[in-house]
């Protein structure tokens, strides 16, 4: 009978990484949401006059696009609601390339426990 052999464990920024996750990597990864989400809202107020700029805002909280017939004010105030409701998973897979785009800045910490062990 073979046995399997345990692999070492993961760490990043000191966390343990484990299936399924543990506390401090929730606490982690909400912290880093709430940064991404501060960004986002920065970048909102930045570009408040630019309904494309603000439309794919929209597109990374929510993954809708406000089309014709929508005024500035709506979309502005609709992307406020969403940056609140936008999930953690959802920033781990599209922040990254809104801000390759330079549509909202960079964080300085990733997500963790997305990766596959």
């Amino acid at each position: 009978m073979t046995k399997k052999s345990k692999k070492a464990p993961t760490f990043k920024y000191g966390i343990e990484i484990t299936k399924p996750w543990s506390k401090e990597m929730y606490a982690h990864n909400d912290l880093v949401a709430d940064k991404m989400k501060q960004k986002i809202v920065d970048s909102i107020v930045k570009n408040q006059n630019d309904f494309d700029k603000l439309n794919e805002l929209m597109d990374l909280c929510g993954g809708i696009k406000f089309g014709d017939g929508y005024t500035i004010d709506d979309l502005y105030a609709a992307v406020h609601d969403e940056v609140d409701c936008v999930q953690n998973y959802a920033l781990n897979e599209y922040y990254s390339y809104y801000a390759e785009k330079g549509l909202v800045e960079k964080v300085d910490l990733e997500f963790i426990g997305y990766e596959k062990l």
